[in-house]
């Protein structure tokens, strides 16, 4: 046999059926059989392992590579070759491995088969070609996708600090989105965040490339829809709370000011919440704040909201005169008289600065689902003869979130 270069991979046998390789040390001795290919059909074996002058030869976990319909090693494809080595341990073949090995933490041997099935056992993982092939493919898309998200994030963040990086934007092509949303179960919490940001992805596509069809506006109406649900969700959170909570209820229909909005049977723009109203005494004291103020779409009237607790109570529990007669509470009524002199004061005072006519006052309070048939029918005699101030109850507004939720799915 030749003289054969130290720590070098060279044929050691040759038969008329088969080439034996084997790996040689520093001495240009032959320590391991690296692989074998056969001359009388297309199967190469690849037998990997590690070697070092102080530990010798090394097994690897998978210690056959077995690839069947290639007849030599130059005709192997280079995603599973570098040069004439096949490598289990490079790029995405050395991701897919780590998994592999996590997944099946016995496997002995990798089979490759140009046109057999993909088969997967404890200790033998068959991989046909073009699966394997779609597998690597994945794992490359994947692996820029996640290094251009990285530079990007790397540079956006080092421009807050310093004016010498610029932002970068990354583009988003087209099947991106999809096949970034593919990647989740079907159990999805979308915040309104998350849809304010797919529906400004969906404002910003031009005209000409959407095709406005059925689909289309069914996939906003599952957006809205899983909005409504979450809306719906931290409205029953708010209902469960037993003490006092006004200033979280305010907070929450600040956030989703359409809620409110559609109580009024006009279009209404927002002004102010805990807006002045007038009334300050000359000490500057004691002035009126409603919890919502707002214009209506014409500019020549206001309407002002007070907004309780779903926990005031709205009837007396004892009837006035029994046995179906009952009296507002003192919560209830005590909110209407609010209503008024918040009306009366901001005619008084802001009247003539602002276009005010009649401004519309509604009322926000307590629950109706919590009184009985007579206490019900008791409080919708009362609530249809207050001209001055439109009462709803936090229950009736849930409903009507939930009408607006049933709309959209059907």
């Amino acid at each position: 046999m030749e003289h054969v270069e130290p720590n070098s991979e060279a044929i050691h046998r040759e038969t008329d059926k088969k080439t034996e390789w084997q790996y040689f040390d520093e001495n240009s001795n032959p320590v391991h059989l690296s692989k074998v290919v056969h001359k009388d059909k297309p199967l190469i074996y690849i037998y990997p392992f590690g070697y070092s002058r102080e530990r010798g030869v090394t097994k690897k976990k998978v210690h056959t590579v077995e690839l069947r319909g290639w007849e030599k090693i130059k005709n192997i494809p280079t995603s599973l070759r570098s040069g004439s080595t096949v490598k289990l341990t490079v790029g995405k073949l050395k991701l897919l491995m780590n998994f592999i090995y996590q997944s099946f933490p016995e496997v002995e041997k990798v089979i490759v088969d140009k046109n057999g099935s993909s088969r997967f056992s404890a200790k033998t993982i068959t991989f046909n070609f073009q699966d394997l092939e779609r597998v690597l493919k994945a794992i490359s898309k994947e692996t820029r996708t996640y290094e251009t998200r990285k530079k990007t994030a790397i540079a956006n963040e080092l421009a807050k600090v310093t004016q010498k990086v610029s932002p970068r934007t990354t583009k988003l092509s087209k099947g991106a989105l999809s096949h970034h949303l593919s990647f989740y179960s079907d159990d999805v919490s979308l915040s309104e965040a998350d849809v304010d940001a797919v529906l400004s992805l969906i404002s910003l596509t031009p005209s000409l490339n959407v095709s406005v069809t059925e689909n289309f506006i069914q996939t906003k109406d599952k957006i809205n829809v899983a909005y409504l649900d979450d809306v719906i969700k931290k409205f029953k959170e708010l209902m469960r709370v037993k003490n006092d909570n006004e200033k979280n209820w305010q907070s929450f229909f600040e956030s989703h000011g359409w809620i409110l909005a559609n109580i009024f049977p006009f279009q209404v723009v927002l002004k102010g919440r805990e807006a002045y109203v007038g009334g300050k005494t000359i000490e500057n004291k004691e002035g009126r704040v409603v919890d919502f103020l707002y214009q209506n779409g014409f500019k020549d009237n206001y309407a002002l909201l007070e907004i309780k607790t779903h926990n005031k109570t709205l009837i007396r529990k004892k009837p006035y005169r029994a046995p179906d007669t009952f009296s507002a509470h003192e919560d209830l009524s005590g909110a209407i008289s609010q209503c008024l002199d918040q009306k009366s004061t901001f005619l008084t005072d802001m009247g003539q600065k602002y276009k005010a006519l009649d401004p519309k006052v509604i009322l926000v309070v307590g629950q109706k689902s919590n009184l009985d048939e007579n206490q019900a029918s008791c409080f919708e005699l009362l609530r249809s003869n207050q001209k001055n101030v439109d009462i709803v109850t936090f229950d009736e507004l849930l409903e009507k979130i939930k009408g607006l939720k049933d709309v959209l799915q059907t």
